[in-house]
This record gives C-alpha cells, sequence and structure tokens, in this order.
C-alpha cells in the first residue's frame, strides 16, 4: 500500500526509508502531527496525502475511541488513553457563534463529527475536534415545508466505503395533522455527498424514523429505530439506509417471548457485529447481535443483564457505546443521562465509569483521533506560510515520540 513512499515524499529525511517514516508517523497522535506541519513542504505533504490520512486512521481504529459529552448547548471532550482517562475538557466549537443555539450530534464516523441545531436541522456541520476544521453544508431544499414547529427531521451520517465518499441523510416530516396516525404525515428524505457537495432527493419513507441521529455500520449502513401506525397499533421498527443502493429496508427483529412487547430497545454496534438492547425496565436488558446482518435467522443472544447488576431499579435505558479494547474487553454502555457503567460479561461484573469534570447530565458519543478532512478535496499541499522557504529541512527523529 505504501510501496511509492520514497517517491511521493523523498526530502522527509535523508537517512530513513520513507516506509519507516510514514509507519512512525501513523502512529502518532493528531496533536502530535500537528507541529511538524511547518518543518517542510515534504512533511506538510506526508500529512495531507490521502494514503498516509487512511493508515494513520487504521492505527487510531484499533485503539479505544475518545468520548464526547453533550450537554444541551456545551460539548466535552474526554482523550481515552492506555491507561487513563482524560478529565472532561470544554469543547469551543469555532462556529457556535455563527448559528447554533444549541447542538445535537447527528452521528461521528472516522473522527469527523456531524453536528447541527435541535430544531429542524437546517445547519449542518462536519467538524473534526482532533485538527478543529469544520465545514458548513449547504442548506438541502426541500418541498416539504420546513417550519420548526411543525416537522420532525432526522439525520444520518456515515462513510461510504464502496466510493470512498461520507453522506449525510436528512429526512423530515411535516407534523400538520395532530393526533392523526403518523404513517399519513408527508415526508420527504435527501442524501448529501461530500464529493459532489450537493444533496439529491430519494423520495419518501415508508414508515416514521423515531430517533434523531443514525447508528453506522460497516461503511454500508445507517440504522434508526423507527415506527409505523398509532397508539396501541404502533409497531416499534429497526429501520437501515443502505448507501449501495439508496434505498430504506426494515431490519427484522429476534423473536421475544414477550407478548406484550413490554420492552424498550436500543440499537447500536457490539464487537463489530449490529445488536439489539431488549429492555425490561426494573426487570432485565438483553443484549442480541446478527451474525449476518439483514438475516433474521443469524439473531444469537449475547448475554441478559439482571437487575441485580444494573446498580439500580430507575434506570430509563442503556445504550451500548463501545467495546473498550484496553480495559479487558469491557463493554461501556450508557445508562440514562449522565452515567455510564463498563459491563464486563465474561464475570457478569458492572462498575460504574466516572469521567472527572463532566456535567451532571450528558449524553456520550465516540470520536477517534484522525486527520480526515471535513472538505470534499484535501488542502492544497503546497500551501505554505512565507516563511517556510527553507530547502526541505530534515525531522530530527529524537524528537519523535512513538506511542506504542
Amino acid at each position: 500500500m505504501f510501496e511509492k513512499s520514497s517517491n511521493l515524499f523523498p526530502h522527509v529525511s535523508a537517512n530513513l526509508p520513507a516506509d519507516l517514516i510514514t509507519d512512525i508517523f501513523s502512529r502518532l497522535p493528531v496533536k502530535s502531527l500537528s507541529r511538524f506541519k511547518s518543518v517542510s513542504k515534504s512533511m506538510y505533504a506526508l500529512i495531507h496525502n490521502p494514503i498516509f490520512v487512511k493508515k494513520h486512521l487504521s492505527r487510531a481504529m484499533q485503539t479505544d475511541p475518545n468520548l464526547i459529552l453533550r450537554n444541551e448547548f456545551k460539548l466535552f471532550f474526554v482523550s481515552v488513553g492506555k491507561e487513563s482517562i482524560s478529565k472532561a475538557h470544554r469543547i469551543q466549537l469555532p462556529f457556535a457563534i455563527l448559528s447554533l443555539d444549541n447542538v445535537e450530534i447527528s452521528g461521528s464516523c472516522n473522527g469527523l463529527v456531524c453536528i447541527s441545531d435541535q430544531q429542524c436541522n437546517e445547519d449542518i456541520f462536519l467538524y473534526n475536534p482532533s485538527t478543529k476544521l469544520y465545514n458548513k453544508l449547504p442548506v438541502p431544499k426541500f418541498d416539504v415545508p420546513t417550519i420548526g414547529t411543525s416537522c420532525f427531521t432526522s439525520l444520518g451520517f456515515g462513510y461510504h466505503q464502496a466510493e470512498d465518499d461520507y453522506k449525510v441523510i436528512r429526512s423530515v416530516y411535516l407534523y400538520d395533522k395532530p393526533f392523526v396516525n403518523i404513517d399519513s404525515y408527508e415526508c420527504e428524505a435527501r442524501v448529501y455527498s461530500l464529493k459532489s457537495d450537493e444533496w439529491k432527493k430519494i423520495g419518501a419513507i415508508p414508515f416514521h424514523i423515531s430517533s434523531r441521529a443514525a447508528v453506522p455500520f460497516r461503511d454500508e449502513f445507517l440504522i434508526w429505530k423507527a415506527s409505523r401506525g398509532l397508539g396501541r397499533g404502533m409497531s416499534v421498527l429497526v429501520v437501515a439506509f443502505d448507501m449501495n443502493k439508496d434505498e430504506f429496508v426494515e431490519i427484522q427483529q429476534p423473536e421475544v417471548r414477550d407478548k406484550m412487547n413490554q420492552f424498550q430497545i436500543e440499537v447500536g454496534v457490539v464487537n463489530g457485529e449490529f445488536s439489539l438492547f431488549h429492555m425490561w425496565r426494573s426487570e432485565r436488558v438483553e443484549i442480541w447481535t446478527m451474525k449476518e446482518f439483514g438475516v433474521k435467522d443469524s439473531w444469537r443472544k449475547l448475554l441478559v443483564i439482571g437487575k441485580e447488576l444494573i446498580l439500580d431499579e430507575f434506570f430509563v435505558h442503556l445504550k451500548p457505546v463501545c467495546l473498550m479494547k484496553n480495559i479487558n474487553g469491557k463493554i461501556l454502555i450508557e445508562k440514562s443521562e449522565g452515567e455510564l457503567i463498563l459491563y464486563d460479561f465474561q464475570n457478569e461484573i458492572a462498575e460504574d465509569f466516572n469521567i472527572k469534570g463532566a456535567p451532571r447530565w450528558f449524553s456520550v458519543y465516540t470520536c477517534v483521533g484522525s486527520l480526515v478532512s471535513p472538505f470534499s478535496s484535501s488542502p492544497d499541499l503546497l500551501k505554505l506560510q512565507d516563511n517556510e522557504d527553507q530547502n526541505h529541512k530534515e525531522i530530527d527523529m529524537n524528537d519523535v515520540r512513538v506511542h506504542e
């Protein structure tokens, strides 16, 4: 994959092979790499080269992701290391003063966070917390009126591997018929491509998406909770947008022994597999994983968390956050708003996961540290400061600390 590195970056160092240079630098955090941008044109080119960005991202995905906490209009960043968790630090959004009163995190993928307002998601930003770069997306033009008091909107954000593109799905429902079956509400969906920097219409949706943000899965699908019908006749659904086909599909759920369907569900990804949390309040939580996505018969019950392990009987919901690779493979779970637990499913032990400096109430999201750009193309590789006319100044490798 990096066999041409020597041709791309011949002046980064005269003493070390280019392949070794790229391997060393791919292990560094973004903050460290940012300090080397001004060293030389070759170094700048290396850090912005799409091949290197993907190699760095690949290594970052092998570690535990950082956490972002959302509290109304405030965001907090928590750095997760191999042996420690940092204090929560307030994120100063560079675009907050432009239009956002309250922020909604509508997805996180490969180090990019999709941020929007809390009303009708008219203002949508792609933001990289590691590089501080952001991109305000063009406002999509809908046929359905998007008045804040009479519409519900949902977003999905993810990476589409087949097209090497980042996409945002925005769905709008017009609430113009109070107390009427929600299936009759007028709705419309559009998909944005970062590559083309354009929105395109994909038509109506045959169900009502009930969650504001989607769960990205395997660089092909965006998954939401949804519903069909009203009142006692309402069905709770799991739906996905297939980015390969530009269409919505319903995901069949596992057969659960509860004729009254008195449970809630949350969707997520556990150990690389699509998962469902079935929750019976004050009783138990069942975690199911789908071994072959889209195949109903491939559902398997991973584990059951009894009420004695939930820590109290008044939890509102449990939602899978991520599998903590560096903490003995424990699952980080969001318990209500403002509480996190680590669950060791091998030993059936649950423990509080406390973060210093965190707000009292928050929702949690994951975000890896990456160099991925929120723009459709990389910055001009030759755009350097005026005082950077030094002839390919070499990097002192003694200043480089590799984090294993």
